[in-house]
């Protein structure tokens, strides 16, 4: 009898290692496809971040879009995005803008840490501003209506 418990015990051993091998490699896949997940969220709210900073930049009188453009990928570099195209709109922000837009286009190659294969895309995010000026003038800028 104890030699048929050692056999079954041997035999049993190799099962286990199997069922491990296919546990440890489904538990690693959930892992590092969380963290993927978790840092495209990040990069979602790090690109919304800046574009709401660079409209605030933007906004205020004497400011450029160049000033909007320097905000944005500035906070951007900062965080480790890289290829960030930021657009604003309109180019040329004089006393009489009345909306300040900052879009910023993200492509994932280059940006994702564990699959950059199966992330492929673009993130893409508006912010939009009235400018800084009179009461009587901002009051005039709100569209109307819903």
């Amino acid at each position: 009898m104890n030699r048929s418990r050692k056999k079954h015990s041997r035999s049993r051993q190799g099962a286990v290692a199997v069922e491990f091998a296919i546990a440890v490699s489904i538990l690693l896949m959930i892992v590092f496809a969380s963290i993927e997940f978790v840092r495209l969220n990040m990069l979602k709210h790090s690109i919304e971040h800046a574009s709401y900073l660079a409209a605030r930049r933007g906004m205020i009188t004497g400011a450029s879009a160049a000033d909007a453009v320097n905000t944005a990928q500035s906070h951007l570099e900062e965080l480790g995005v890289n290829n960030a195209t930021v657009n604003v709109t309109p180019s040329n922000i004089t006393d009489e803008t009345d909306i300040v837009e900052v879009n910023i286009l993200l492509p994932m190659s280059g940006n994702t840490w564990v699959s950059p294969l199966y992330f492929g895309g673009t993130l893409d995010v508006r912010s939009r501003m009235l400018a800084e000026r009179a009461a009587a003038d901002m009051s005039s800028a709100v569209p109307s209506g819903a």
